[in-house]
């Protein structure tokens, strides 16, 4: 006969990171949506370049803000 004994681990359950390039390119599209649907609603020009450019930088401030963040609670 063979005693099944329970065997205890003292691992911590890794935590799931943040998934922050997710949350901008969902946030990307939020404000890509809300722009046109302003637009067609309030009936004024948006200058899609310039919407476009803009959206990027944000995009890219958030990536880099989160990266730094992200960089100094692995240390």
């Amino acid at each position: 006969m063979s005693q099944h004994t329970e065997e205890h681990h003292d691992s911590p359950i890794p935590t799931a990171n943040f998934p922050t390039g997710t949350l901008v390119f969902g946030l990307i599209l939020l404000a890509i949506g809300l722009a046109l649907l302003a637009s067609l609603l309030l009936a004024f020009q948006i200058s899609a370049p310039l919407l476009f450019i803009s959206l990027l930088g944000g995009a890219g401030v958030i990536l880099i803000i989160s990266g730094i963040a992200a960089a100094r609670r692995s240390e």
